[in-house]
Protein backbone atom coordinates (compact mmCIF):
# COMPACT_ATOMS: atom_id res chain seq x y z
CA UNK A 1 0.00 0.00 0.00
CA UNK A 2 1.34 3.65 -0.62
CA UNK A 3 0.75 6.30 2.24
CA UNK A 4 -0.15 9.49 0.17
CA UNK A 5 -0.31 12.76 2.64
CA UNK A 6 -0.52 16.46 2.20
CA UNK A 7 -3.17 19.57 2.11
CA UNK A 8 -6.47 20.60 0.94
CA UNK A 9 -4.86 19.73 -2.76
CA UNK A 10 -4.38 15.91 -2.07
CA UNK A 11 -7.19 15.56 0.50
CA UNK A 12 -9.71 16.73 -2.76
CA UNK A 13 -11.23 19.73 -1.30
CA UNK A 14 -13.83 21.40 -3.61
CA UNK A 15 -13.93 17.52 -5.77
CA UNK A 16 -15.83 14.89 -6.00
CA UNK A 17 -12.65 13.32 -6.15
CA UNK A 18 -9.12 13.60 -5.18
CA UNK A 19 -6.44 12.64 -7.09
CA UNK A 20 -4.73 9.52 -4.27
CA UNK A 21 -7.93 7.67 -4.90
CA UNK A 22 -7.39 7.55 -9.00
CA UNK A 23 -4.01 5.81 -8.05
CA UNK A 24 -4.22 1.66 -7.31
CA UNK A 25 -3.20 0.47 -3.43
CA UNK A 26 -3.17 4.26 -2.34
CA UNK A 27 -4.38 4.93 1.21
CA UNK A 28 -4.61 8.90 1.76
CA UNK A 29 -4.40 10.81 4.82
CA UNK A 30 -4.16 14.19 4.19
CA UNK A 31 -6.20 16.77 5.59
CA UNK A 32 -7.33 20.08 3.99
CA UNK A 33 -5.49 22.96 5.64
CA UNK A 34 -2.16 21.09 6.38
CA UNK A 35 0.80 22.32 7.73
CA UNK A 36 4.01 20.13 6.99
CA UNK A 37 4.19 20.25 10.88
CA UNK A 38 0.76 18.07 10.76
CA UNK A 39 2.20 16.12 7.20
CA UNK A 40 5.46 15.06 9.47
CA UNK A 41 3.86 14.24 12.71
CA UNK A 42 0.79 11.99 10.80
CA UNK A 43 3.04 9.99 8.55
CA UNK A 44 5.19 8.76 11.06
CA UNK A 45 2.03 8.26 13.36
CA UNK A 46 0.73 6.01 10.76
CA UNK A 47 3.87 4.21 9.71
CA UNK A 48 4.36 3.65 13.33
CA UNK A 49 0.78 2.28 13.82
CA UNK A 50 0.68 -0.17 10.84
CA UNK A 51 2.29 -3.16 8.86
CA UNK A 52 0.82 -2.48 5.26
CA UNK A 53 2.91 0.50 4.05
CA UNK A 54 5.36 -0.34 1.07
CA UNK A 55 6.08 3.27 -0.51
CA UNK A 56 5.01 7.06 0.99
CA UNK A 57 4.43 9.87 -1.29
CA UNK A 58 4.52 13.14 0.38
CA UNK A 59 3.00 16.76 -1.15
CA UNK A 60 4.71 19.36 1.02
CA UNK A 61 2.62 22.72 1.07
CA UNK A 62 3.88 26.04 1.88
CA UNK A 63 6.35 26.66 5.06
CA UNK A 64 3.61 29.39 6.29
CA UNK A 65 1.55 27.14 7.56
CA UNK A 66 1.62 25.70 11.27
CA UNK A 67 -0.05 23.27 13.45
CA UNK A 68 -1.16 24.42 16.71
CA UNK A 69 -3.41 23.17 19.19
CA UNK A 70 -4.90 20.83 16.14
CA UNK A 71 -5.22 23.84 14.19
CA UNK A 72 -3.83 24.51 11.19
CA UNK A 73 -3.11 27.97 11.04
CA UNK A 74 -1.51 30.28 7.92
CA UNK A 75 -1.16 33.99 8.20
CA UNK A 76 -5.12 34.10 6.59
CA UNK A 77 -6.71 32.03 8.44
CA UNK A 78 -7.81 35.02 10.83
CA UNK A 79 -11.59 34.69 9.93
CA UNK A 80 -11.66 30.88 10.85
CA UNK A 81 -9.90 30.88 14.05
CA UNK A 82 -9.64 34.67 15.24
CA UNK A 83 -7.35 36.73 16.73
CA UNK A 84 -4.90 33.89 17.57
CA UNK A 85 -3.26 34.16 14.23
CA UNK A 86 -2.58 38.02 14.07
CA UNK A 87 -0.34 37.01 17.57
CA UNK A 88 1.22 34.13 16.02
CA UNK A 89 2.48 35.61 12.93
CA UNK A 90 3.11 39.03 14.03
CA UNK A 91 6.57 38.59 13.92
CA UNK A 92 6.79 35.93 11.03
CA UNK A 93 10.33 34.92 9.80
CA UNK A 94 10.10 33.86 6.35
CA UNK A 95 13.69 32.76 7.04
CA UNK A 96 12.99 30.27 9.80
CA UNK A 97 10.17 28.94 8.05
CA UNK A 98 12.13 27.98 5.05
CA UNK A 99 14.86 26.60 7.05
CA UNK A 100 11.63 24.71 9.34
CA UNK A 101 10.94 23.48 5.78
CA UNK A 102 14.28 22.05 4.58
CA UNK A 103 14.66 20.39 8.71
CA UNK A 104 11.19 18.80 7.97
CA UNK A 105 12.15 17.40 4.58
CA UNK A 106 15.43 15.92 5.51
CA UNK A 107 13.84 14.39 9.26
CA UNK A 108 11.03 13.10 6.61
CA UNK A 109 14.05 11.44 4.36
CA UNK A 110 16.09 9.90 7.01
CA UNK A 111 13.21 8.24 9.11
CA UNK A 112 11.86 6.93 5.64
CA UNK A 113 15.15 5.70 4.88
CA UNK A 114 15.43 4.02 8.10
CA UNK A 115 12.19 2.11 7.67
CA UNK A 116 13.58 1.09 4.12
CA UNK A 117 10.24 2.50 2.54
CA UNK A 118 10.64 3.94 -1.15
CA UNK A 119 9.67 7.82 -1.26
CA UNK A 120 7.97 10.47 -3.63
CA UNK A 121 8.38 14.05 -2.49
CA UNK A 122 6.03 16.50 -4.06
CA UNK A 123 4.85 20.40 -3.69
CA UNK A 124 0.95 21.18 -3.64
CA UNK A 125 2.08 25.23 -4.06
CA UNK A 126 4.74 27.88 -2.68
CA UNK A 127 7.55 25.09 -2.31
CA UNK A 128 8.63 25.95 -5.49
CA UNK A 129 8.13 29.39 -6.11
CA UNK A 130 10.13 29.73 -2.82
CA UNK A 131 13.02 27.42 -3.37
CA UNK A 132 13.43 27.93 -7.22
CA UNK A 133 16.24 30.69 -6.41
CA UNK A 134 18.01 28.74 -3.72
CA UNK A 135 20.62 26.31 -4.17
CA UNK A 136 20.01 23.80 -1.38
CA UNK A 137 19.85 19.96 -2.60
CA UNK A 138 16.37 18.29 -2.28
CA UNK A 139 16.47 14.57 -2.28
CA UNK A 140 16.42 13.08 -5.86
CA UNK A 141 13.02 11.79 -4.75
CA UNK A 142 11.93 14.75 -4.75
CA UNK A 143 9.64 15.14 -8.39
CA UNK A 144 9.16 18.40 -9.86
CA UNK A 145 11.56 20.39 -7.87
CA UNK A 146 12.12 23.01 -7.91
CA UNK A 147 9.83 24.22 -10.28
CA UNK A 148 7.10 22.13 -10.69
CA UNK A 149 4.33 20.61 -8.59
CA UNK A 150 0.64 19.87 -8.44
CA UNK A 151 -0.64 23.23 -8.93
CA UNK A 152 1.26 23.28 -12.16
CA UNK A 153 0.23 19.83 -13.35
CA UNK A 154 -3.69 20.51 -13.05
CA UNK A 155 -2.55 23.15 -15.78
CA UNK A 156 -5.50 25.19 -16.79
CA UNK A 157 -8.19 22.65 -15.63
CA UNK A 158 -11.73 24.07 -13.92
CA UNK A 159 -10.78 25.06 -10.50
CA UNK A 160 -12.90 25.71 -7.22
CA UNK A 161 -13.97 28.99 -5.76
CA UNK A 162 -11.14 27.89 -3.10
CA UNK A 163 -8.42 27.70 -6.25
CA UNK A 164 -8.43 23.90 -5.93
CA UNK A 165 -8.45 21.08 -8.64
CA UNK A 166 -11.92 20.11 -9.57
CA UNK A 167 -12.24 16.47 -10.96
CA UNK A 168 -10.15 17.13 -14.48
CA UNK A 169 -7.53 18.78 -12.48
CA UNK A 170 -7.41 15.71 -10.00
CA UNK A 171 -6.83 13.19 -12.80
CA UNK A 172 -4.10 15.21 -14.76
CA UNK A 173 -2.25 14.97 -11.49
CA UNK A 174 -3.19 11.42 -11.06
CA UNK A 175 -1.74 10.48 -14.94
CA UNK A 176 1.69 12.71 -13.77
CA UNK A 177 2.12 10.80 -11.01
CA UNK A 178 0.71 7.68 -11.41
CA UNK A 179 3.38 7.50 -14.93
CA UNK A 180 6.07 8.10 -12.29
CA UNK A 181 5.43 5.53 -9.74
CA UNK A 182 4.95 3.20 -12.42
CA UNK A 183 8.45 3.88 -13.86
CA UNK A 184 9.77 3.11 -10.71
CA UNK A 185 8.08 0.31 -10.38
CA UNK A 186 5.29 0.58 -7.82
CA UNK A 187 2.28 -0.05 -9.26
CA UNK A 188 1.91 -1.73 -12.72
Amino acid sequence: MILVNGDSFTAGEESTIAWPSLIPGTINIAAPGASNDYICRATVNYIENSNDVDAVIIVWTSPNRLELSNRHLTPSSTRKYGHVVDAVFHNWDESWAKNKFISQVRLMTGYLKFKNLPFLFLSSFDIQKLYAQNECAMPTEYLGWPYEGIVEWMGDCSKGPGGHPLEQGHKKIALKIHEHIRNLGWVS
